[in-house]
């Protein structure tokens, strides 16, 4: 099959014929070739393809030509909707192939026509209550009931979770709307197409079940493509762990109560316990206090003198209401889940009120304000990956356009686990050396000096009026980008800050101005494609090392440390130069573009883990003269 690949990508090639203005990259021919070969082998590959590479296409035609079932993971549902919807139709229409595509999104992203019902027998407000009498109308209109279809709901209005479903509250094949469930019938296309489209955390839910013995969510395949490869490990550490949130108690405290007002009127009991747990989580929420923050379990256990004994209290009361449930389960599948969950939950926060002790599981605290979240991650996940695709023997293909520190893949295979994989790097065709320069600014001070800031508005400033707005400036916490943000605010530019809008709603603005300055923190690093001459410089305000402060990186850090390795090199510098790679890639988008870097810590200079960063650039002249900006500009702005 890897010949073919050549007839699709090549000068006189199937694309060069159907799409306007195609472009013929080698790198995107070599890319589709190896995977053609992975897939035909069933072996691993891990590929770093440079930005401007054209990986999906060269992933997507082999996958779709092997005759496999393959199912092909992305970072984003934005991601999936753009694969489904525009590139795999696409290239079936080039390639002629009869092959079957489906799009699997995890269940709470479909609308439940059950939880849907029992929203609609709620007291919400007007607003609310014609919300969902339109949501009702949508549901007798939508093939698919994904939610992204329709702007009814946004993602963080307090309707969404009242109409979706979880695995906690979906009755199964008892629920009285089963033969309609949208999450049913998207399995069932999943069951039978050739090409499905998945993300991460439904790739590392299926991950999470079948390590804890509990089943799976994905059917059968015979390879897996997974795409912004580099955020696996993090996916990966999330789902692998338990959590428990004081969402989860309060609606398994609701539910208790109606499906006892529907099933089991007479047995208050239920009532009771439930309303006592209420009782025993607002205690507990006002013990953590309503300030925002992320701490190791034991500095919580020191901070809060209380919060053990609201903890066990806590317990004591979701086992209360599991007593008063039992005999009541066998009424209803809606009883005898909540008997269930209550089961589930206890399990969960059992390892916190014994502050277990588990090597690998790193206990921690999350308080948004409105509630609190307690995860028990896992430090590696390694074995346990690793031990997940042995037992898929098949094809798998990671990608990404940042998965290597220095050229080497070391770092992302031992964090997955893999064994002696096929590893292969494509820089980006585009032309680095006319199309960019990267400016390296002077600061006279380290960027924990109190005063670091102000030398960064006093350079933005400098570079955006050179570059007549058109700037991304990207930081590595919120408060310095509000510091920078006050002291730009004054210039003669459109300011776009983070947190004023939604991400898409920012990104339209700045695109729609031409000459707006967006500032951004970690989720405007990467997934974001602003082409041409809106986006003309881009400026990254310190070398982004994580948060010591995080509770699961400080426990790496000191798990590492006493077994004599050096986290400094072995953790946070790959993390740091893959977040900074992809802050990078977001300056040149097509051929094109222009566009200069702006990097603006000393330490990339001054330190020697600065050439380890440097090293992992793409080839961009440098200079440390600001004249130079301004003659890039000036000649950009001539052509």
């Amino acid at each position: 099959m890897a010949s073919d690949m050549n007839d699709i990508f090549a000068e006189d090639g199937l694309l060069s014929r159907h799409i306007p203005g195609y472009s013929v990259r080698q790198q995107q021919i070599e890319l589709a070739e190896k995977v053609a070969d992975a897939l035909n082998n069933a072996d691993t590959l891990v590929a770093e393809a440079g930005t401007g590479t054209g990986k999906t296409f060269a992933y997507l035609a082999p996958a779709m030509l092997s005759g496999q079932k393959v199912f092909i993971s992305t970072g984003t549902k934005n991601l999936q909707d753009q694969l489904f919807k525009k590139d795999l139709p696409k290239l079936r229409e080039v390639l002629s192939t009869p092959v079957t595509t489906a799009l699997l999104k995890g269940r709470s992203n479909y609308l439940c026509h059950h939880r849907l019902s029992l929203a609609e027998n709620e007291a919400f407000g007007n607003r609310n209550q014609h919300t969902l009498q339109t949501l009702r109308e949508w549901t007798g209109k939508t093939l698919s009931g994904d939610l992204s279809e329709t702007d009814l709901l946004d993602e963080q209005s307090a309707l969404w979770p009242k109409v979706t479903s979880t695995v906690d509250n979906c009755l199964g094949q008892q629920c009285p709307d089963y033969d309609d469930c949208f999450i049913v019938e998207a399995r069932r296309k999943a069951q039978e197409a050739d090409i499905v489209i998945i993300n991460h955390h439904l790739l590392m839910s299926d991950m999470a079940l079948k390590v804890s013995g509990q089943g799976e969510v994905l059917p059968d395949a015979d390879a897996f493509i997974i795409d912004e490869a580099h955020q696996l490990p993090a996916v990966a550490s999330q789902f692998l762990g338990h959590r428990v949130s004081s969402h989860q108690l309060q609606e398994l405290s609701r539910d208790s109560i109606r499906e006892m007002e529907l099933e089991a009127s007479d047995m208050e009991d239920i009532r009771k316990a439930a309303e006592k747990l209420d009782s025993r989580l607002l205690q507990m929420n006002l013990c953590l206090g309503d300030a925002e923050q992320r701490l190791p379990w034991h500095q919580c256990l020191n901070q809060f003198a209380d919060v053990a004994q609201r903890l066990d209290e806590l317990l004591h009361s979701v086992e209360t209401l599991a007593e008063t449930l039992e005999p009541a389960a066998e009424r209803s599948r809606g009883l005898e889940q909540c008997f269930q969950r209550t089961q589930d939950l206890i399990e969960r926060l059992t390892i916190f009120s014994d502050n277990s002790q588990d090597e690998n599981l790193v206990l921690w605290m999350e308080n948004r304000g409105s509630g609190f979240i307690l995860h028990a991650t896992p430090q590696e996940v390694s074995e346990h990956f690793q031990k997940w695709i042995k037992d898929k023997p098949h094809a798998w293909v990671f990608t990404s356009a940042t998965l290597t520190v220095a050229g080497k893949f070391n770092n992302f295979v031992q964090q997955l686990g893999l064994d002696d994989p096929h590893t292969a790097i494509w820089q980006s065709p585009f032309d680095y050396a006319k199309q960019s320069l990267l400016y390296m600014p002077s600061i006279p001070v380290e960027p924990s000096h109190q005063t670091y800031n102000s030398h960064i508005a006093e350079i933005a400033r400098s570079v955006i009026t050179l570059s007549r707005g058109r700037t991304f400036l990207l930081f590595t916490s919120y408060k310095a980008m509000h510091e920078v943000a006050e002291a730009i605010q004054d210039m003669d530019y459109p300011i776009l800050v983070q947190g004023k809008g939604a991400k898409n709603q920012l990104l339209a603005e700045f695109r729609d101005h031409g000459n707006a300055v967006l500032l951004g923190t970690n989720s405007f690093w990467e997934g974001v494609d602003v082409r041409g001459e809106a986006l003309s410089c881009v400026l990254i305000d310190k070398i982004p090392f994580a948060s010591p402060g995080d509770p699961v990186l400080e426990a790496r850090i000191t798990h590492l440390r006493e077994r004599g390795g050096n986290p400094f090199r072995s953790i946070q510098i790959p993390a740091a130069v893959i977040q900074l790679k992809q802050g990078i890639g977001r300056l040149i988008r097509d051929q094109q573009d222009a566009g200069v870097l702006v990097l603006c810590d000393p330490r990339f200079l001054t330190k020697p883990y600065g050439k380890v960063f440097l090293r992992s650039l793409p080839p961009m002249p440098i200079s440390q003269n600001l004249d130079d900006v301004a003659t890039f500009f000036e000649e950009e702005l001539a052509v």
